[in-house]
């Protein structure tokens, strides 16, 4: 299998094991990670963490809030080069937070970046956070005096 293949099957397994987290279950989710003390997370709850032994409670905390939903990723940009690779994207649904029982919409802007850890692709940092309204650009130039 290729590093590209074995990437894309790490990416699926990824986004699987995100739905699950949605749910409430964090063990999928955080063996998708990398354990090693250079693992950064930036949340969409606001939090940042590094290095496992913090990362790994932040993802049982995030997982203990959520009790279902459902989401998309909606691919903006992908690469790879040597043992890193990155996606960019953006992450929408609905989820339901605990002792909710409604459902809330999700709109993520997110991150992600994977390290090749012993033949096996590993998410080495992910920041997520809420998607704001786009402003247009607007061309002031005309109005710079010359």
């Amino acid at each position: 299998m290729s590093t590209t293949d074995n990437f894309d099957q790490a990416v699926t397994q990824m986004r699987e094991a995100n739905q699950r987290l949605l749910e409430g279950d964090p063990t999928h989710y955080s063996a998708s990670w990398s354990h090693s003390d250079d693992v950064t997370i930036f949340g969409g709850f606001g939090s940042y963490e590094k290095g496992w032994n913090q990362v790994g409670p932040r993802l049982e905390w995030v997982a203990s809030r959520y009790s279902g939903g459902h989401d998309t990723f909606e691919l903006i940009s992908t690469g790879m080069s040597g043992d890193l690779a990155y996606l960019i994207y953006l992450q929408n649904g609905e989820v339901r937070l605990d002792g909710q029982e409604e459902y809330s919409p999700l709109a993520l802007r997110v991150t992600e970046i994977f390290r090749h850890e012993e033949g096996i692709w590993k998410l080495l940092h992910r920041h997520a956070d809420p998607v704001a309204g786009k402003d247009r650009v607007h061309n002031n130039l005309s109005q710079i005096d010359r």
